[in-house]
């Protein structure tokens, strides 16, 4: 029992360590960008991602039937497309407010299941998307109601983000290898990124890169990429599935923190109330569903506790 306990604190400690590595991705895409092509970072970014994992389980990246080369191709695609909204995104928007955007993802994902499948999301799922489409609103809309290209571009990148949350969902109990359907991902977003380098880029170097920008191109390489990949896993597979959210969740906070205390981002009151309603709206989806969940089936797995 107690050994199942520590390894449970463990997993959920590995997940706070994600969501502060992906809260500091934000920043360290941003400073990236000050020396590199956005479209070459991704290239290496996933270049790395599938060759790492290729390494570790090389027999299960090569376990892959036809059905499996589609969907991890399908899926692929859209990360590929998605992570390049981000890219360009964040050249014309703040660290912060692209983490808070992004997060919108979280609920994005059930109105796109009711309109696909006609699945009422209920009505805390309402209720977070109207005070999240108010966040949004408050940090991203100007005088006549204008929407910057930076935050309009990261809402694309939220929605395909959630298209390919779904469609993940949707493949992940027919394909024929959990791993073979994350490398062939990887490989197939990595093939994007190079098209769009080789077809949009004429040099890898933006102006003279410094050191932070090589710093911030290792953070995205390494630890987003390689640990963060193993933290994910050890994480979802022993921490309690009703932690998991919530602590991910956290991203958005390390994320504002990171643009407050490395880049000096400014918050007006204004994008303050934004990231305020933004937040909120997660933690009523997630928290609230959790709640209500357990409330009608007091015996599920979200109330298990560590014997669960």
């Amino acid at each position: 029992m107690e050994e199942k306990q520590g390894r449970v604190i463990l997993a959920e400690l590995s997940l706070l360590v994600l969501a502060m590595i992906w809260g500091g991705t934000f920043v360290a895409a941003k400073i990236a960008l000050e020396g590199f092509d956005p479209y070459w970072i991704m290239a290496l970014r996933f270049a790395l991602g599938s060759g790492l994992l290729f390494l570790l389980r090389p027999g299960d990246c090569l376990k892959v039937d036809a059905y499996t080369l589609r969907a991890g191709g399908e899926v692929g695609l859209l990360l590929g497309l998605g992570v390049a909204f981000q890219m360009i995104g964040l050249q014309y928007t703040t660290p912060a407010q692209q983490s808070f955007i992004v997060v919108t993802y979280v609920i994005t994902v059930p109105l796109m299941e009711w309109f696909l499948d006609k699945k009422y999301p209920g009505n805390l799922t309402l209720i977070s998307a109207i005070l999240a489409f108010m966040g949004v609103g408050f940090l991203s809309l100007k005088k006549g109601f204008a929407i910057q290209l930076g935050d309009f571009l990261t809402l694309v990148y939220a929605l395909l983000l959630a298209f390919q949350m779904i469609r993940v969902g949707r493949h992940a109990n027919q394909v024929s290898s959990a791993i073979g359907f994350t490398f062939i991902q990887l490989l197939a977003a990595g093939a994007i990124s190079l098209a769009l380098a080789l077809g949009k880029s004429q040099t890898f170097f933006v102006g003279q890169p410094g050191w932070p920008s090589w710093a911030a191109l290792i953070y995205l390489a390494l630890l987003n990429t390689a640990l963060a990949y193993v933290l994910q896993n050890f994480g979802q597979k022993y921490a309690r599935p009703s932690n998991v959210a919530l602590i991910l969740s956290t991203e958005v906070l390390f994320g504002a923190l990171a643009a407050y205390f490395i880049t000096q981002e400014n918050f007006t009151p204004k994008k303050i109330i934004g990231c305020v309603l933004i937040f909120t709206a997660i933690l009523i989806s997630q928290v609230g569903q959790k709640a209500l969940k357990a409330k009608q089936d007091p015996k599920g797995p979200g109330s298990a506790g560590l014997d669960g």
